[in-house]
């Protein structure tokens, strides 16, 4: 359809983008993409910027909405980014994907010392490139395990380790590692061997090389594992097993998990050396199971995650960590709340072979109960592959054609999510399988391990039907390793491992964006030149962060352990610390870091110590003070570094110790104040007697005095004599007068401190010896201190607006909400004001917007909406308006299947001509579902009606005919309910007596009433509107 003369079209659209490639050097490269727009785009190629045109190696591609970049003979300078930009009248898109060139496998060359390798063509130098990485290896503890990589570039690249994303010096310390330099003869390029000297258990990880010249940077990286040595059987048979871990010394705690629930115990330990942790059950190690799972979390704690709790599972869990310092323990207790309902016959674990059948069996108490079947999480349904049985009260699940990713645990969960779990093992070539899916941050590094039944097979790992490069692959024994360093959202997909015939797959994900904080400043030095100061120099990081950064100085007494900040600095060079720095004398050690929004930088320490003394220099002296009898008196003054004064009054030391008092009983009274560099000294309400006072203040090097003069005033207030309290209501008007003794004499209205400005909200007048401040409407805002000030003497009124009382018209009593999870919940009060502002609170906690919580506000309605329930979302709300509240039980239920009825297949037999009603309840009146006959939607016509009323769900046949006979499903989502109706001529016995006989598949509906929202589908209210 073509777009008439006053439409502009429609902007370019990819339907789908360039997907990232991988190629040897010398292959072809390919790049495709779809994109529409009207009028058809006009689609160019960039890299680096610059539009690409044709020439003998690169040629474009276009056939109607699909365009592509051919790339022959593809050399390692072809590498990079393109751009794919499409542009029509109506705007312009872009996509982008990476092309990366690998250098092809050497072919044992023959031995060339004296040259160097080749650059890349067209270059004279060229990006690194990794000729060797590091392979991953499996060890037992006290083993010393090398790693070795090798890199080529121009220039040639410097190379360092790093272990789990960290530097190996704020691992280890130096004497468990060592760093040796491959040298020229060993081969071309630059390689860096890493040693790690007798290795203990929490040197497993994931180590990496990276290689990094002026033109870029590469990583590959390798998984160490070490594992515990077996222990020796103790030489007398009958000699008790000694205790893997002491007694405890104290009880442990109790954790309750009710059966078919996850249970997850983590334990956090610090030590130096960092200690080997180890998982005790009744005191027996543990070993990681389909059902026990033991990682370390990104906060460094160690974590063991019992899933499906079974009541086998329950007794004294214990994390033992141990160091060359000590060991210590910490233990919990765990108890298996078991359900009511129970599984007449649970299910067993079983075994199948590849390729063959696996059969699982479990009796549940009533014929009639629902049941479903998982595997962990993922609902199963009925299908070829998932054959489900229902025979009475057993419930049989059977698993065809066996592969390996179908070794997990399974379970069979009846209604009230109750559950029966059994473990299915795979026997093949793999004997431990990918997870089913793996979630990482971008830039950190994915690690997949597959174990297989021989040693020393070759397996094959790809990522969407692509090979993956040869250097993160690793194989060791029965063990196949890929690792993935620094991933890239271009790295997720689904990763495969293939053995022959077998394969298991996993679905890689790569989430958020993890940032890099900055690199530490460079050539930090100290100069001690001038007297109680120092100079500190440093240069930027190198590479310079790519986002705003600024420098944070620190400094440390010598003796002490705690770093104190001096200041922040935006640029480099050299900064000047002088002894006004410092709080006391000392020697001071400095340090410095880089600090972004992605995160602060290693620490820089100065060589060396600085002893800095802190000197008072007088920054703003004293001054006299004037002042009306009756006002206070201030006296301040600023020093240039924080240190403690005393002040004086007529010679008198005032007391130090005491920030307020009197100079003596009944004469005047006073306060002092530090604020900083500020020092203040108040003298409240003097009197005319205290005129002349002299104040002093002194500390070391610093000298300083002024003097009090009062003034007299030429005027002073008739009323009020004292501070005036008044109450108003909004919409009130307001009259503060303030009388004075003389007539038109001048005085300024000030609220709060700040002068006032007159408007329409806000009136001043004068009339004769009564000043006069008017609020024509009063608002909450206007509450606050007025004061009327003249020369020396002030009238003081206090002011309170406050709203009118607020009364909740709706709901008056206390309204109950159930709802499922995902449905929208909607939480309604109406109040007798429009501007009337409210409160929600849940579980007592004041409720904030955010993206799961929306607060609306629309006339005299207050409304809370939770657009997606969980059932955490649950619980006691309060809509609070003055002193009236509403309250509100909120009810989430996690419903694991929208059909109720019914729970298994129907057969129904019909005779031609008769009327048939197939029925299914749901659980939601509003959802939505699709009939099919054989596979195929059935369309609704004068012989075949779609019925929807409440909850059920029909199809009615008026008048069924023969060909009507078949299977009949009505589904949603991923349910059905399953109808086989056979129609025939006529019943072999039939009461002939009915002649107009009508077949009904009707089914039960609880007799719970029911209320539902009249709110959208997504959408459950409470309260009102």
């Amino acid at each position: 359809m073509k777009a008439s003369s006053g439409d502009q079209g429609s902007p370019p659209c990819f339907l789908r983008f360039p997907r990232p490639v991988r190629v040897v050097s010398g292959a072809e490269a390919e790049l495709k993409c779809v994109v529409l727009g009207e009028p058809p785009p006009v689609v160019v190629w960039e890299k680096g910027g610059q539009q690409l045109a044709a020439s003998e190696r690169l040629s474009f591609l276009a056939d109607g909405a699909e365009h592509g970049l051919l790339l022959s003979t593809a050399l390692p300078t072809d590498a990079g980014v393109y751009v794919c930009r499409a542009r029509n009248a109506a705007g312009e898109a872009y996509a982008a994907a990476a092309v990366t060139v690998l250098e092809p496998p050497a072919s044992e060359p023959e031995p060339q010392p004296a040259e160097r390798p080749l650059p890349p063509p067209g270059s004279g130098e060229g990006a690194p490139v990794f000729l060797t990485g590091p392979r991953s290896q499996w060890v037992l503890r006290g083993v010393e395990v090398v790693l070795t990589c090798r890199a080529g570039g121009l220039p040639e690249p410097t190379l360092y380790w790093e272990k789990d994303g960290m530097a190996l010096d704020e691992v280890w310390d130096s004497s468990h590692f060592a760093l040796e330099p491959g040298r020229a003869e060993e081969g071309p390029g630059a390689s860096l061997a890493l040693r790690i000297l007798a290795a203990r258990l929490p040197d497993s990880g994931v180590y990496v090389c990276h290689a990094r010249n002026a033109h870029g940077h590469a990583q590959a990286g390798a998984l160490l594992q070490v594992h515990q040595p077996p222990e020796s059987p103790p030489s007398d048979p009958d000699e008790a097993p000694a205790p893997v871990v002491e007694p405890l010394k104290c009880a442990p705690k109790t954790f309750w998990v009710n059966e078919g629930k996850h249970a997850k115990f983590r334990c956090y330990v610090m030590g130096k050396p960092e200690p080997e942790i180890e998982w005790h059950w009744e005191g027996r190690p543990l070993l990681p199971d389909r059902r026990r799972l033991m990682y370390r979390d990104r906060d460094g704690g160690f974590v063991l995650k019992v899933l499906y709790c079974q009541a086998k599972d329950r007794g004294l869990y214990v994390c033992a960590a141990r160091n060359s310092a000590g060991q210590t323990l910490s233990a919990v207790q765990l108890h298996v709340k078991e359900p009511r309902l129970r599984f007449t016959r649970p299910l067993q674990d079983v075994e199948g072979r590849e390729h063959g059948i696996a059969v699982l069996e479990c009796k549940v108490p009533n014929s009639r109960i629902p049941t479903a079947w998982f595997r962990e999480d993922q609902r199963l349904l009925p299908c070829r592959k998932y054959e489900q049985i229902e025979e009475g009260t057993v419930r049989r699940l059977i698993i065809h054609r066996l592969k390996a990713d179908d070794d997990g645990v399974y379970l069979c969960e009846m209604r009230g999510r109750v559950r029966t779990v059994a473990n299915v093992t795979v026997k093949g070539p793999i004997l431990k399988r990918l997870p089913r899916k793996l979630d990482v941050l971008e830039g950190e590094n994915a690690v997949l391990l597959v174990e297989t039944l021989e040693a020393g097979v070759e397996g094959r790992w790809s990522r969407d039907g692509e090979e993956l490069p040869v250097i993160c692959q690793s194989s060791s024994g029965h063990m196949h390793a890929l690792v993935l360093p620094g991933v890239t959202r271009e790295d997720a997909g689904e990763v495969t491992f293939s053995l022959g015939n077998s394969r298991t797959t996993t679905l890689l994900r790569v989430k958020c964006v993890k940032h890099s904080p900055p690199g530490p400043p460079v050539s930090a030095e100290m100069f001690k030149g001038h007297k109680n100061t120092v100079l500190l120099t440093w240069k930027p990081p190198d590479p310079a962060p790519e986002t705003p950064f600024i420098y944070r100085l620190e400094r440390q007494e010598v003796g002490s352990e705690d770093w104190i900040q001096c200041f922040s600095i935006e640029k480099a060079g050299a900064v000047e610390v002088p002894g006004d720095c410092v709080p006391s004398e000392g020697d001071y050690r400095f340090r410095i870091c880089t600090v972004s929004g992605h995160g602060r930088s290693p620490h820089v320490v100065f060589h060396g110590s600085a002893h800095l003394v802190p000197t008072a220099r007088l920054v703003a002296g004293l001054e006299d003070v004037q002042v009306y009898n009756g006002e206070d008196a201030v006296f301040s003054l600023d020093l240039s570094t924080i240190i403690q004064g005393t002040w004086f009054l007529n010679g008198e030391e005032l007391k130090s110790n005491e920030p307020e008092g009197q100079v003596e009983p009944g004469a005047l009274r006073y306060r002092m104040e530090q604020k900083g560099l500020q020092h203040r000294l108040i003298l409240h309400a003097v009197k005319h007697q205290d005129s002349g006072a002299l104040v002093g203040f002194s500390c070391p090097g610093v000298q300083d005095s002024a003097a009090l003069t009062i003034q007299e005033s030429p005027v002073h207030i008739l009323s009020p004599q004292d501070k005036v309290s008044l109450t108003f209501t909004t919409s009130d008007r307001v009259v503060l007068t303030c009388e004075l003794s003389r007539v038109d004499f001048p005085a300024t209205w000030y609220k709060d401190g700040q002068k006032v400005e007159e408007s329409e909200l806000l009136v001043v007048k004068m009339d004769g010896r009564k000043h006069r401040l008017i609020l024509p409407e009063a608002k909450v805002q206007d509450s606050g201190e007025f004061e009327c000030r003249t020369e020396g003497v002030s009238a003081f009124f206090g002011v309170t607006v406050q709203d009118p009382p607020v009364h909740i018209v709706e709901p008056r009593e206390h309204v109950f909400v159930h709802a499922i999870t995902s449905e929208c919940v909607m939480l309604a009060c109406e109040v007798d004001r429009e501007d009337a502002p409210v409160c929600w609170y849940k579980d007592g906690q004041e409720v904030e917007e955010s993206d799961l919580v929306v607060l609306e506000n629309e006339g005299p309605h207050r409304r809370l909406v939770l657009p997606a329930t969980q059932p955490s979302d649950g619980g006691e709300f309060q809509c609070v308006a003055g002193d009236e509240r509403a309250y509100f039980t909120v009810t989430i239920t996690d419903v694991s299947s929208w059909i109720v009825y019914p729970s298994g297949k129907v057969y129904v037999a019909a005779v031609r001509l008769e009327r048939v009603v197939l029925t299914c309840e749901l659980c939601r009146p509003w959802a939505e579902v699709r009939w099919t006959k054989n596979g195929e939607e059935v369309v609704e016509s004068p012989a075949l009606l779609l019925q929807k009323e409440d909850t059920v769900r029909r199809l009615v046949l008026p008048s069924v005919q023969l060909e009507d006979s078949g299977e009949y499903l009505c589904e949603i989502d991923d349910e059905s309910a399953s109808f086989t109706l056979t129609v025939t001529e006529s019943y072999q016995s039939q009461d002939s007596s009915n002649n107009n006989p009508e077949l009904c598949v009707l089914l039960k509906k609880p007799k719970t009433r029911r209320l539902w929202s009249r709110f959208p589908p997504w959408r459950r209210t409470a309260g009102t509107e």
